[in-house]
């Protein structure tokens, strides 16, 4: 499931290559037989029980063979491959390497391009003729907001994690994605669209679409949407606050995360535990940071 690099997914051949890329085993020709639905469900059902754990290492990689197993069953069916890109995500999200957030994140982007083909085929047409990466994803309809969030959200922290000249290649198309899936489902990953767009703005000049006023407005639509989420304080802290140089607003969403009881929102318990995590680190960067 997570064999080398092989092939470049045709999105980023037009964006210079530098993000996500498709596996020769993570991406089954499209005439493989369909399996039993018995077994394609059972392998769900496994799945969804391992990822509730997430936490845990080993339940998070049990999810993924479970997911894996069933996207192979059944290639790009969306139940499958869209499971698997926010178990991925979830791999790249809690990842401590950057090598390992950049093979996570573009396993994410893949699973979400292959859900995102079955569900948005007028994009994928799009894309493969090379359309404009804006223009393509105004084609994708609700049914497709979570992949295409993934997607965008996929590449993009797979060129973080390569570097600014990978950011650069990727943003126009990750943007472009992300607003559109604001469009469609705002809400999805606990108001995601926004965090992400927040934190992306903050660290773009505003003439690349980037700028303090534009993330302000993200990260304040996400804290309305998902109040609670100790993610968006810290993707706030750590780019707008930072952007600003407001040292006291970035202690203070930061110590707002530390304080956060996972039991007000147990079912987010996993991504709280990462945010905590994060904010001590960022706590203990401070004096670098401003």
């Amino acid at each position: 499931m997570r064999a080398a690099p092989a092939v470049v997914l045709p999105l980023l051949i037009a964006l210079a290559a530098v993000a996500c890329r498709r596996t020769a085993d993570g991406a089954p020709a499209p005439a493989a037989r369909e399996s039993a639905p018995e077994r394609f469900e059972a392998s769900l059902t496994e799945g969804d029980r391992a990822f509730s754990q997430r936490g845990d290492s080993a339940r998070l990689e049990a999810a993924l063979r479970a997911y894996g197993s069933a996207a192979a069953q059944r290639p790009g069916d969306p139940a499958a491959e869209t499971r698997l890109a926010r178990a991925e995500a979830f791999r790249a999200l809690r990842a401590t390497s950057p090598p390992v957030a950049r093979e996570a994140s573009e396993a994410s982007a893949r699973a979400a391009e292959r859900a995102l083909r079955r569900l948005a085929p007028a994009w994928a047409e799009a894309i493969d003729r090379g359309e404009d990466p804006a223009a393509a994803a105004a084609r994708v309809d609700a049914a497709g907001a979570e992949p295409l969030y993934f997607l965008a959200q996929g590449t993009m922290r797979a060129a973080q994690a390569t570097g600014y000249a990978a950011v650069l290649a990727v943003k126009d198309a990750a943007l472009a994605m992300m607003a559109r899936a604001a469009e469609l489902d705002e809400r999805v990953d606990a108001a995601g669209p926004h965090r992400a767009l927040g934190a992306w703005r903050a660290m773009l000049p505003v003439a690349a679409g980037g700028g303090a006023a534009a993330s302000r407005a993200h990260f304040d639509r996400a804290r309305a949407l998902a109040p609670d989420e100790p993610l968006a304080r810290v993707a706030e802290a750590e780019t707008w606050a930072v952007l600003v140089q407001d040292a006291n607003r970035f202690e203070a969403l930061l110590d707002e995360v530390l304080a956060f009881d996972a039991g007000r929102a147990p079912a987010r318990a996993p991504e709280a535990d990462i945010a905590k995590r994060r904010a001590r680190e960022l706590l203990d960067r401070k004096a670098r940071l401003f």
